[in-house]
């Protein structure tokens, strides 16, 4: 039962919390902090102007440490104008009631498109491509890079992403176990891992090694959105895996790529980082 209610909090983190706001034209951070610890945040002037032109009116809910990097950098791959209003995490790394006026379910990334509130990564990157996206060849038309394209926009969160979770809410079990039952809950933990996440990791990286032994992106020759889904939870698994350029030389060639396309570059400026997995 503890382990199942640490489950259900700590999976929270990867989407979420506390307090920072930027606006992302003037890319000044200002916080505001008041005696409590909520945040409560009124759009600024760039943000209000942003809603009411008739260019692209995108508003990017950014919370560090997680999924949103992604639409950063496809909104920079797409070259639209957008603004961010970021949230920092706090001590208990969960979202902050801020983000639930925005979405119900709080979490990040979400977008506003003008009147339309988009969330869930894959669905943002699918929404963004089919509207603003038809002359950046983001999303393959010949059949075989299409088919790849939609495998991995659903396998990077469907089979990926899970695995990674739980090796990450096991490693913060093991740090945060109170010292009496620290070593039980060490024993477990390091079973669970040995017997399923360590296998399982390792099939994902065989996985992904052979496909990008055949070509240069996911989805063929040509970046797409299926690499812009592919961003956050591959420099994620390299860095939780320890993997490294000998045992996985082409799934290393291929994140090495990713960070020097000039897109990240200009996304991960934004929100003050040099990588994603940083």
């Amino acid at each position: 039962m503890q382990i199942a209610n640490a489950y259900s909090i700590l999976y929270s983190i990867e989407d979420n919390r506390d307090l920072k706001l930027c606006n992302s034209s003037s890319w000044q951070v200002r916080e505001q902090r008041k005696k409590s610890k909520h945040i409560k945040h009124k759009m600024s002037d760039t943000e209000n102007k942003a809603i009411t032109s008739n260019s692209p009116s995108i508003v990017v809910y950014w919370l560090a440490d997680s999924r949103a990097d992604r639409i950063l950098l496809l909104l920079e791959e797409l070259e639209l104008p957008y603004v961010i209003q970021k949230f920092e995490r706090g001590p208990d790394k969960l979202a902050p009631a801020e983000l639930k006026k925005i979405h119900p379910l709080g979490k990040s990334p979400v977008i506003k498109d003008g009147d339309k509130v988009v969330a869930e990564s894959g669905f943002i990157i699918d929404y963004l491509i089919s509207k603003y996206g038809k002359e950046k060849h983001l999303k393959p038309t010949n059949e075989e890079d299409l088919f790849q394209y939609n495998y991995f926009l659903h396998y990077i969160e469907g089979s990926l992403m899970p695995i990674l979770v739980m090796k990450y809410i096991f490693l913060n079990l093991q740090k945060q176990a109170p010292w009496l039952v620290k070593p039980v809950v060490n024993g477990i933990c390091n079973k669970i891992d040995q017997l399923y996440l360590g296998p399982n990791i390792r099939a994902h990286l065989d996985f992904l090694e052979g496909e990008l032994k055949q070509r240069k992106w996911l989805a063929g020759e040509q970046f797409s959105g299926a690499d812009i889904q592919a961003s956050f939870t591959l420099e994620m698994l390299l860095k939780r895996s320890n993997a490294n350029e000998e045992n996985v030389p082409n799934l290393s060639r291929y994140v090495a790529a990713m960070r020097e396309r000039p897109a990240y570059k200009r996304a991960m400026e934004k929100v003050g980082k040099s990588c994603i997995a940083e």
